[in-house]
């Protein structure tokens, strides 16, 4: 029965509702007095955390100071009643120390220690790799002379820690399709292999093997038939998922298997978008952290995404562009959140002091005008650099005040107050809303917290999230993809770390991590030191949403381009500040002979948001030859029909910027995919549907839906275009309508609209991320249905527009771009 779904299901609920309550340390009560006198709290009552009693002037506690909260949840020396006594009373009395033993061993390990064995020193224990120690990492040495219990997760208590052998948990579920082995832990080095039923096509992994660090190599395999709205979201390894369907507003459920604990969302839902929210939770042990070099990819490709904000030369741009998002210049508020609490040693807190400083330098290689607020926080929060000090965009006075700033600053006030720091944060960005020279609604917030452990002082964190979210506009919601303004991201360094809570505070985006598991913060250091540096430039793809149909300003399609040549005008699209896209037969014409002749650059002017431009050169593919086919008696033949016309530079503003173009680095960052991302996983990407949703600007003035036909749908789709072949041609038509062109048009069940006389050379393009990219140039339909001024009242489903994908012409699209884009290898 053990992988039978519902046996699964039973025995993990069973489970489940204790899970993350037995692997919470026990704490101590926070209730104590002392008459006379007054009791704080080191770090509330986590285990390891010091009690520690206050009397007036003259007067001392009696007969001890200070307590230890053991790991069994007791205050240790055990004392019924303190008391403040005048400091006479009692002479010189000491309390004699205690140290703890330091010949603890581990079977299978070595251990060390911090501080000699005095109270609040250390013990680490280790193993050799592929091993772990088991059940704890660390150990304090508390005021009697003991070390800190070891207990499993039902409260039993162990005497000797073990290294035990790191696994992974295995695949536990694959809907239509098969995994083998079936088992639930495999070894290091041992694969597990995957396939799926005839009609479902795999992606992901075929094939995955388990790493050292308990994680496995490649991606969740998936088997889908693309039958419903969303993708079939599949489920992680060592989880089960319940939700059958797919379609829009259904939702699916995760849970892991006992002795796992889930980070990222357990539940997700089908988007309108037809992407499920948030990114794909993940199963993690005791012993299972991300790897530094992931992390960076993974952090470094979000941040870009977010520092992908403005170029110094583009500095004078004005108003909103896009739905939330306000770049009038480039600019960025960092606010870092350092846990200086007790259980931070002073070699860690060093450490992420380090790793901050990496950080700083790191993000001041993005050309953006950026703010830090740093903030360390133990049982209340203090301000190493305040966001609002106008010295905050000068790094090397940040630097400086972190250099400057000492783990013994927070004195014995050493609790984990998290929900005070966040607040700290709240206060700052109030103090900015009401700074009208702060461009608050233009500026992009991210909010970076480091920290081991617990929160344990004050209200939970979470509370205060809302209120922040509020300064913005936004409302509470599973899914914060659309917070342009704000990313909330969670480093938890550690094995004592509450994965559940840091989980709840972090940002929930489409396919994006905002929450890492780190091994200590050496490994926090060489994620921020391996981040990539990216030099930020302009957005593309960015404009403002149409409030309706009639919209024809140029902020809802600024890339949009006329290319005028006497009284011929067809469309293009702007893909850098200097050269714009269009149809290689926008610029010949056939003459009364039937020869063909290309217009001279002199000839061709663009129309853009911002005024007009005279052409200085004209490149058209050289594969496009109307008459190609001409021996076929194909009159007229469009394959290759693609060029770019490099003009004097664009001005670049609200009406007036660049579409983002597939395969190029800025593309990457606005999809927020891996710096190392490759150009088939952007049309994987963008192109994930056999009918994908995609618009196009018709008739020069607004953006109109239509649908392309891929895969197993663009067969019936181009089918529909054998009617334009002449019957006496010999062309068959795979051969007039070449793998290079897409299909667009519409169904019985969804009319589309389609392009009209003019529409020529534009863009066809989608969205994604609110952001827009080009995916093709229209080219030529089969029905001639509008000109220009035409309003049409019903549109046929048999009618199709074929346009040149740019995806096969990426090379050629490099060879000439390649000096203002940067494009993936």
């Amino acid at each position: 029965c053990v992988f039978t779904h519902q046996c699964l299901v039973t025995s993990l609920q069973s489970q489940y509702d204790y899970e993350y309550e037995d692997n919470l340390p026990k704490n101590c009560t926070t209730s104590e007095s002392i008459t006379g006198g007054t009791v704080e709290y080191s770090n509330g009552g986590a285990a390891g955390s010091l009690l520690i009693y206050h009397c007036s002037a003259g007067f001392e506690p009696y007969p001890i100071s200070q307590k230890v909260c053991s790991s069994d949840g007791e205050w240790k020396p055990k004392v019924s009643r303190v008391k403040c006594e005048e400091t006479n009373d009692y002479g010189d009395y000491e309390e004699t120390q205690k140290n703890c033993t330091l010949k603890v061993s581990i079977k299978g390990g070595s251990v060390s220690y911090s501080n000699k064995g005095l109270e609040g020193s250390v013990l680490t224990y280790h193993c050799k790799a592929g091993h772990y120690p088991f059940p704890a990492t660390q150990r304090v040495c508390d005021r009697d002379g003991e070390w800190s219990a070891m207990r499993l997760l039902n409260g039993q208590k162990i005497l000797k820690a073990v290294c035990k052998e790191i696994l992974c948990p295995a695949q536990l579920q694959l809907d239509n399709g098969q995994f083998w082995p079936r088992r639930q832990w495999f070894k290091i080095g041992e694969k597990q292999t995957f396939s799926c039923h005839e009609g479902f096509v795999l992606t992901g992994s075929a094939e995955r093997n388990c790493t050292q660090w308990g994680g496995w190599t490649g991606t969740t395999p998936v088997c889908d038939n693309q039958s419903e709205d969303c993708k079939n979201p599949g489920t992680p390894p060592g989880a089960l998922r319940s939700g059958e369907r797919f379609r829009i507003g259904d939702k699916v459920h995760y849970l892991c298997q006992s002795g796992l604990d889930m980070l990222g969302p357990s539940e997700r839902h089908c988007l309108d978008s037809k992407e499920w929210s948030g990114a794909e939770p993940r199963c993690y042990a005791q012993y299972t952290y991300d790897q530094p070099d992931a992390v960076a990819q993974a952090l470094g490709g979000s941040l870009t995404a977010v520092m992908d904000v403005s170029h110094p030369d583009f500095k004078k741009q004005e108003q909103a562009l896009g739905r939330t998002i306000r770049v009038a210049e480039g600019r960025l508020n960092v606010f870092i959140l350092l846990d200086t609490s007790a259980s931070i040693s002073p070699e860690s807190f060093h450490l992420a002091k380090n790793a901050t400083i990496q950080l700083v330098q790191k993000l001041d290689s993005y050309e953006v005008t950026m703010r830090f607020g740093i903030i360390s926080y133990a049982s209340e929060a203090k301000e190493i650099v305040s966001i609002t000090n106008d010295l905050s965009q000068d790094v090397h006075y940040v630097m400086r005040k972190l250099h400057e700033f000492s783990d013994k600053s927070h004195g014995s006030k050493r609790g984990t107050n998290l929900h005070d720091a966040l607040n700290k944060v709240y206060e700052e960005l109030a103090l900015l809303r009401e700074n009208k020279r702060s461009h608050f609604n233009e500026t992009q917030n991210v909010i970076i917290i480091a920290t081991d452990g617990y929160s344990n002082m004050g209200p939970n964190p979470i509370n205060i999230l809302p209120k922040i979210r509020n300064l913005f506009g936004y409302k509470s919601s599973i899914d914060h993809t659309k917070e342009e303004l704000l990313d909330v991201y969670v480093f938890a360094v550690g094995q004592q770390v509450n994965k559940k809570e840091l989980q709840s505070i972090a940002s929930v985006k489409k396919d994006e991590r905002h929450v890492f598991v780190l091994k200590d913060y050496r490994q926090l250091g060489l994620v921020f030191n391996q981040m990539i540096s990216d030099s930020a430039v302009t957005k593309c793809g960015v404009a403002q949403e149409e409030q309706d149909k009639s919209e024809t300003s140029y902020t809802s399609k600024p890339w949009h381009v006329d290319i005028l040549w006497g009284p011929r005008t067809c469309r293009g699209s702007i893909l850098t500040k200097s050269m714009v896209l269009t149809a290689a037969h926008c610029l010949i014409k056939v003459d009364s002979d039937e020869s063909v002749s290309t217009a001279s650059a002199e000839d061709i002017t663009v129309q853009h948001g911002n005024g007009r431009v005279k052409a200085m050169e004209l490149i058209l593919h050289p594969r496009f030859d109307l008459k190609g086919l001409k021996d076929k008696n194909v009159k007229e033949f469009y394959d290759y029909d693609i060029a770019l016309i490099r003009l004097s530079d664009i001005t670049i503003s609200k009406n007036a910027r660049p579409i983002c173009l597939p395969c190029t680095s800025s593309s990457n960052r606005a999809l927020r995919m891996a710096p190392d991302s490759t150009c088939d996983q952007h049309k994987n990407m963008l192109l994930h549907l056999d009918e994908t949703p995609a618009q196009f600007i018709r008739q020069g003035t607004h953006r109109s839906d239509t649908r392309i036909h891929i895969g197993a749908k663009r067969g019936s789709c181009i089918e529909e275009a054998r009617s334009t072949i002449p019957e006496h041609s010999t062309a068959s038509l795979s051969e007039v309508i070449t793998d290079r062109f897409m299909c667009t048009g519409g169904t019985e069940k969804n009319r589309v609209q389609l392009t009209c006389k003019g529409d020529s050379g534009g863009p066809l393009f989608l969205r994604k991320r609110m952001r827009y990219f080009q995916v093709a140039v229209v080219s030529w339909g089969t029905k001639q249905i509008c000109d220009s001024q035409t309003d049409v009242k019903e549109w046929p489903q048999d009618a199709r527009d074929f346009h040149i994908s740019v995806f096969p012409l990426m090379p050629w699209l490099k060879q000439h771009l390649h000096e203002e884009l940067e494009f993936l290898p």
